[in-house]
């Protein structure tokens, strides 16, 4: 390659690195999509969900014969040890009973090798509570998982939608920064010609430095609200995202009566349910414990293998049945039952609870749709007739009949009135969705 097109190629390299990462744009959809794929939250409550199924089945395991295999080696001059493994490897003679042998044998070396089947037939319904128990923890988790899905589906739509209603409002305060900028413009080249005071351009002058805060306020709320935006959907925080355009709030949703959204939220909330399940589960517990003082009975069976040296030669198999109970266990086992009782009556108090918290969630986010609801409605009403009061001012202004304050003060609550317009149109957007969280339909998770 010569000289001027590895220049070239430096140059174009460098002019790419210089330039700002493309922005990758997310509608509504494509962003909750994302943020459900790759919130680490999210991620968390589904591992926890996928343990309890697999302790799940660690308890189920414990109903079924468990097999082993065992293997020892094992040099010792015990006399009792030595004897033993001299029958075990079936090489007994008549040499080995004389009393200096049986009390002073040489050391015994002894390769065994076991396998080993245990079933257990009984065990006071403990293995059953315990199945009932984690089946019950696993479906908790899952449902948890899932009541997590729809809050971060409701999180992220709500940041999408701040995150664009920040753009919104940004993009109101550049309209209010140029307006106020021709007017301090207009009014400097006019006290230059002589044909206004000078209190005419500071009134100017001193709007315009307002709204230009109002700007740099408007700024950072975008900003936070993007960077709120990436840190649900599980994006770094330098990550460039474009967004759909801001869109005007649709008015015809209409929930049911109060009464109706409650009957609702008891049925469908996911986390009431996991709740009663987790209730269950301590039930379970609480037979789990009473088991202690049953009997318990097993069935054990094994194959051995003995050797002077590491082989098979020596054979020997036993079946045996084992029955226990425990008679005292100093209380152990009553204070345990105790103990589980107490948790599974704190989980009913939880469950209560939870009922009430519920209720008022949905009361709550009722009443917040309706105040939105009356404030878009008053808000857009208003920015219409601030409009026209913009433009009526602006007309009597150039012809001579009013000042120039008039106008200003026109334009500033021109913007307010649409800043307040969006604020309430986020803020019906965003009770809409809380709405269908807290009655437990939002999305169609199960």
């Amino acid at each position: 390659m010569d000289t001027k097109r590895l220049l070239g190629s430096a140059i174009g390299l460098g002019l790419a690195l210089a330039l700002p990462a493309r922005a990758e744009l997310y509608t509504l959809e494509q962003a909750v999509g994302y943020a459900l794929a790759h919130n680490p939250q999210l991620a968390a409550f589904r591992e926890q969900a996928r343990a309890a199924g697999a302790e799940r089945r660690v308890a189920e395991g414990a109903r079924l014969p468990q097999l082993d295999l065992n293997y020892r080696v094992r040099r010792s001059d015990n006399p009792l040890d030595a004897f033993a493994d001299k029958l075990n490897t079936r090489s007994v003679d008549p040499l080995d009973f004389e009393p200096d042998n049986l009390n002073e044998p040489d050391p015994s070396t002894l390769h065994a090798t076991e396998l080993l089947l245990q079933v257990p037939l009984y065990t006071g319904g403990s293995l059953t509570a315990r199945v009932r128990g984690a089946s019950a923890q696993a479906e908790a988790a899952r449902l948890e998982a899932s009541r997590a899905q729809q809050l971060i589906r409701y999180q992220a739509t709500r940041a999408y939608l701040a995150a664009q209603s920040g753009a919104e409002g940004l993009a109101i305060t550049n309209d209010a920064v140029r307006a106020a900028q021709a007017h301090a413009n207009t009014t400097a080249r006019l006290v230059r010609e002589g044909r206004i005071i000078v209190s005419d351009k500071l009134s100017a002058d001193v709007n315009l430095a307002a709204v230009q805060a109002m700007r740099e306020k408007a700024r950072t709320t975008a900003r936070l609200a993007l960077h709120q935006l990436r840190r649900v959907m599980g994006l770094p925080a330098g990550a460039v995202l474009a967004l759909s355009p801001w869109r005007e709030a649709r008015t015809a949703f209409s929930p049911p009566a109060l009464a109706d959204l409650e009957g609702r939220a008891l049925s469908a909330r996911l986390d009431l349910q996991a709740m009663q399940q987790r209730l269950g589960a301590a039930h379970a517990q609480v037979d789990a414990a009473r088991a202690g003082h049953k009997p318990n009975l097993n069935v054990i069976a094994s194959s051995n293998w003995y050797d002077e040296d590491l082989g098979t030669d020596s054979h020997s198999w036993s079946v045996m049945g084992m029955a226990s109970i425990n008679l005292f266990a100093g209380g152990r086992v009553q204070q345990q039952v105790k103990a589980e009782r107490h948790r599974a009556a704190e989980h009913e108090d939880q469950l209560h609870a939870l009922r009430l918290r519920i209720q008022n969630e949905v009361h709550d986010a009722r009443s917040r749709w309706q105040e939105a609801r009356a404030r878009l409605k008053i808000a857009s009403d208003n920015v219409a007739k601030a409009r026209r009061s913009v433009r009526l001012i602006n007309t009597r202004y150039g012809q001579g009949r009013t000042i120039l304050l008039d106008l200003l003060q026109a334009e500033r609550a021109l913007v307010e009135t649409r800043n307040e317009a969006l604020s309430a149109a986020l803020d019906y957007e965003t009770s809409i969705i809380a709405l269908r969280l807290a009655t437990g339909e939002l999305g169609d998770e199960t």
